[in-house]
């Protein structure tokens, strides 16, 4: 999707539909070629962007920031086309963004290098390109940080059935009530012993030899002082599987502060903490 002849085919199609009322279908009977590309992936792009939509009557429609687009020229036009498209998309090779230019100028695709550099993301270092390089940064940030809360809302809600099964009571969900108590779950111990039992779950879509658990030191701090306090962790890009861990378990992994240094987050690899040991539950998702 990340080429310059089918953004400069899909800005073209937005200053179309500003004149022109006409259905998806009818723009593909019309233009089954438009400009430079297939009508079918001008549409797929515009409704996944939002620079479309569908109106009551079935005709496409401009929205506010399609028209914000369509308005200006090709090159400023791309600037907005890619911060929108890395925020949907999220191409692997968004991570090299953050890098700075040289980094991404040097290993981006051979169409995404040429998008960037119709864009004048490659020029001279202006304030206005500064900007534009940040905004395509945060693009691919606030797309990382949405899909990393969603795959831990996956892993809470595991968790949440998973102790359900094993003491028949429902347990809070505590990081939608709040994210400050430094556990996600309150569980009760087991089906005989309403005990409370403190639940931390951390998730990921990543195989076991890439996966990492991130630990903040309020989350490590509440773990010490708890009386019964568990780590889930799950994995969740094949079969969901859960490491029930204790935190005598993690410890060893943990730093500690000296001198004036003071730690907020620790990564540990899960694979240096599950076992067969400690895996309690595989889920057949087939």
């Amino acid at each position: 999707m990340f080429s310059v002849s089918l953004l400069y085919a899909s800005h073209d199609f937005l200053q179309l539909i500003i004149d022109a009322g006409m259905t998806p279908d009818e723009f593909k009977i019309h233009f089954e070629k438009y400009k430079y590309t297939s009508s079918d992936k001008i549409l797929e792009l515009a409704f996944k962007c939002g620079w479309v939509k569908i109106q009551p009557n079935g005709v496409v429609a401009i929205s506010s920031r399609g028209l914000l687009i369509a308005k200006l020229i090709y090159e400023k036009a791309l600037l907005l086309q890619l911060e929108d498209m890395i925020l949907i998309y999220n191409p692997s090779w968004a991570s090299l963004l953050p890098k700075g230019r040289s980094e991404a100028k040097n290993f981006l695709p051979i169409e995404v290098n040429q998008c960037f550099k119709e864009a004048g993301l490659f020029d001279e270092v202006t304030e206005e390109v500064v900007t534009f390089w940040d905004n395509l940064s945060n693009a691919y940030r606030n797309f990382s940080q949405k899909r990393k809360t969603e795959i831990g809302r996956i892993g809470e809600k595991l968790s949440i059935n998973y102790e359900m099964i094993r003491t028949g009571k429902k347990p809070l969900w505590q990081s939608v009530e709040s994210n400050l108590a430094g556990f996600d779950l309150l569980s009760v111990h087991d089906s005989g012993d309403m005990k409370k039992l403190q639940i931390e779950v951390k998730t990921s879509s990543s195989k076991l030899e890439y996966a990492m658990l991130h630990i903040s030191k309020h989350e490590w701090l509440t773990a010490t002082l708890s009386m019964n306090y568990v780590f889930h962790l799950w994995l969740v890009h094949d079969k969901p599987k859960l490491y029930v861990l204790s935190v005598g378990a993690v410890e060893k992994h943990v730093p500690s502060d000296n001198g004036k240094g003071d730690w907020e987050s620790v990564a540990i690899p899960f694979k240096e903490l599950v076992t067969e040991e400690n895996n309690v539950a595989t889920i057949d998702t087939e």
